[in-house]
Parts: structure tokens; sequence; C-alpha cells
């Protein structure tokens, strides 16, 4: 049986997947922090502003959670995450490419809510997947 932290790591991810942003609302404490901070702010409404934007670079997203973890305050996910490459990412244009990722993240727990999340994704096969070259250089 889920128990509080699980059910608000759970609809972190939901709200990814599916653009709902009230699930992020549930999942975050007012003043959760992303670790490396996100661009798009942190708390509740920087994560649903970065959901935005990857759902607009990712069309038909969905995320999988691999693998949870849990440990007093701590819950980590390891999830994987496919959609169809639409928009700019790494100066890339929209590909229509499949492409999947994955992801590990740390979440801190207070009170059945995140308040900070330590994440860590595949960049470079994101960047091969959508075509991008990398040589050695001299």
């Amino acid at each position: 049986m889920a128990n509080d932290n699980e059910i608000a790591v759970r609809r972190f991810y939901e709200a990814l997947s599916s653009g709902d942003g009230a699930l992020a609302d549930e999942a975050l404490a007012a003043g959760w922090e992303a670790v490396p901070p996100l661009r798009t702010g942190g708390g509740p409404e920087g994560w649903k502003a970065s959901i935005a934007h990857v759902r607009d670079v990712f069309s038909d997203l969905t995320v999988e959670i691999d693998h949870i973890v849990m440990n007093r305050d701590m819950v980590a996910v390891r999830a994987v995450s496919r959609g169809k490459h639409t928009g700019e990412l790494l100066g890339v244009g929209g590909t229509g490419r499949e492409v999947e990722f994955r992801a590990a993240d740390f979440h801190q727990m207070v009170d059945g809510h995140i308040v900070r999340t330590w994440h860590l994704e595949d960049y470079f096969s994101i960047a091969t997947q959508l075509g991008l070259v990398f040589t050695r250089g001299a």
C-alpha cells in the first residue's frame, strides 16, 4: 500500500506525463527546490512551466516509473520518458523522431510533499537521438 510520500512522487511524474498542473500542486511544497535549478523557477509554478516546455518539445510525452526506492524522508526514482521530438531542444528544431530518455531523481519529503528534487537526465542520449554528432576536439 502506497504511503503519502509515494503518492506525492507518483503525482509529480503523472503531472509531467499528463500536463495536469493540479497534480504538481498536490505533490510539491510551496517552496519546492530543483537541483540543479530549473530555468523556469522554483516552487510548483516553476515545475508547471517546465512541464509545459517539455511537453511542447516532446508531443505525446509519456513517463513511466521503472523503480521507486524509499528510505525515511527520501524517495529515489528511475524513470523513462518517451515522446515525439516536435519542438526546439539543444539547438535542434523538431525532427519528428521518437525519442526515449531516462532520468534518476532523488526527492526529499516533508509531510507528504516534495520539498527538494535532485535530477539527473541522460541528455547525451537525447542529443544523439536528435542527430547531434560529437567529435573529439584537437
